[in-house]
């Protein structure tokens, strides 16, 4: 079951997958081109880092 909450980053709703996937971007463990929106990784690893729904914490 997925849940969908407001992402600081994006701005808008998003399910948890995506989340997941934007956090191993940020991370470095997959490349960013799976991605359906572009992000700035130094950017996104701050917002990330301080979100309570980030799922690698």
């Amino acid at each position: 079951m997925e849940s969908e909450y407001m992402c600081p980053l994006l701005n808008r709703i998003i399910d948890d997958a995506y989340c997941y996937e934007i956090n191993n971007v940020v991370y470095g463990l997959i490349k960013p081109e799976i991605l359906e929106d572009k992000i700035n990784r130094e950017e996104a690893r701050e917002i990330c880092d301080n979100c309570k729904y980030n799922q690698m914490k």
